[in-house]
């Protein structure tokens, strides 16, 4: 075996053992990426999270808001006595001294109209 073949068979050798080294490393790289890509810490998975923090901010503010509106409620009923007058008489039907309880029944033909045009609509 003459010195040329000797370098082309070296060369040969190298190039199968770099081709295994560049393989290795590109599986080492792979495996260090996946959870970046997949993992419970994943872009994918923090764009999800952050859509759901959305939705559950705009739940919480419509909460909190009717939270505000009941919590008034509670003031009012406790520091007054008209809203406990005025939920007396839409729920309870109250009646003061000197006022006159009427109540209006619409037409069995004008309550069918209403009926129909708010279906309609």
């Amino acid at each position: 075996m003459g010195y040329r073949a000797r370098v082309k068979n070296w060369m040969d050798t190298a190039k199968a053992e770099m081709r295994l080294v560049d393989f290795m490393l590109f599986a080492v790289l792979c495996a260090l990426q996946y959870p970046l890509w997949f993992g419970a810490g994943s872009w994918w998975n923090m764009a999800n999270l952050h859509r759901k923090l959305e939705v559950k901010q705009v739940i919480l503010k419509q909460l909190e808001a009717r939270n505000d509106l009941l919590a008034a409620q509670v003031t009012s009923l406790q520091t007054g006595s008209r809203a406990v007058e005025e939920l007396a008489r839409r729920h309870l039907g109250m009646v003061s001294k000197g006022e006159v309880f009427v109540w209006v029944i619409p037409a069995k033909g004008a309550f069918d109209g209403a009926r129909t045009s708010t279906q309609a609509s």
